[in-house]
């Protein structure tokens, strides 16, 4: 992130702390208690064990690989919770697999809501700003026109489920191309092959399911925002991976 002025990050604080006491959900980060006391601005969440799914799609600490079924479930999980905000008429804004909490089950838990924005219409429709923020790995298009709308949202979970397919990081300098989400023109174009883009750490996987969450993840990173699905729908296709 860039430098933040300390008003920018009060006010992250302050929406942070306004959403997590209204917005409550087991695939949401829960929130323990808070400190604001002059200068210094603490929030307090149960611990999670299992780190961020951005560590341990990466293996850090020599963690173990994640399975196909655990990646699924945490998928799938993770989609409940971006259901949950949508519909309850918030916008993340800076949905990618570091925001994505473990815990001791490897239940998902989706944190970091200092971006999110809920709209005074009680309608989570789109609207715009000057001021761009997120991460650029994870941002659609419109967002970085400055348009805020769920259907951003939905983009950055696409790249998430890219990661999930992979295990490659959203961004490698050393990489061609740097972006992961631009690996997904190489399938289309088949240059690369989605059997060679899997992640042959997980073992468990199965061609045909992997094959349904691809898909699942190219209608997210659809370029127009209109072509994406919402997140209910991607909620119900990822949970069809389980049956």
């Amino acid at each position: 992130m860039d430098d933040i002025s300390p008003q920018d990050l009060k006010t992250q604080f302050n929406q942070e702390v306004q959403t997590l006491r209204t917005l409550k959900h087991k695939n949401l980060v829960e929130m323990v208690g808070f400190s604001c006391d002059g200068d210094h601005l603490c929030l307090v969440y149960p611990y999670m064990c299992n780190g961020s799914l951005l560590d341990r799609l990466a293996c850090l600490g020599d963690s173990l690989p994640l399975s196909w079924t655990r990646r699924c479930l945490i998928a799938a999980g993770t989609a409940r919770g971006l259901e949950y905000l949508h519909s309850n008429h918030h916008i993340h804004r800076d949905v990618k697999s570091a925001n994505i909490l473990l815990d001791e089950t490897f239940e998902p838990k989706i944190s970091d809501f200092g971006l999110t924005r809920a709209s005074e219409k009680k309608s989570a429709s789109t609207v715009l700003t000057e001021k761009i923020v997120g991460t650029t790995a994870y941002m659609a298009p419109e967002a970085l026109r400055g348009e805020i709308t769920p259907k951003s949202d939905v983009f950055s979970f696409g790249v998430v489920l890219l990661e999930v397919l992979s295990g490659l990081p959203p961004v490698d300098s050393s990489r061609d191309p740097q972006f992961l989400m631009e690996m997904k023109e190489e399938i289309e174009d088949e240059e690369l092959t989605l059997e060679h883009f899997v992640d042959k750490k997980m073992g468990d996987w199965g061609q045909a399911s992997v094959e349904k969450m691809y898909s699942v993840a190219k209608d997210c990173l659809s370029e127009r925002k209109n072509r994406r699905p919402q997140m209910e729908e991607v909620r119900v296709l990822l949970a069809a991976l389980m049956e």
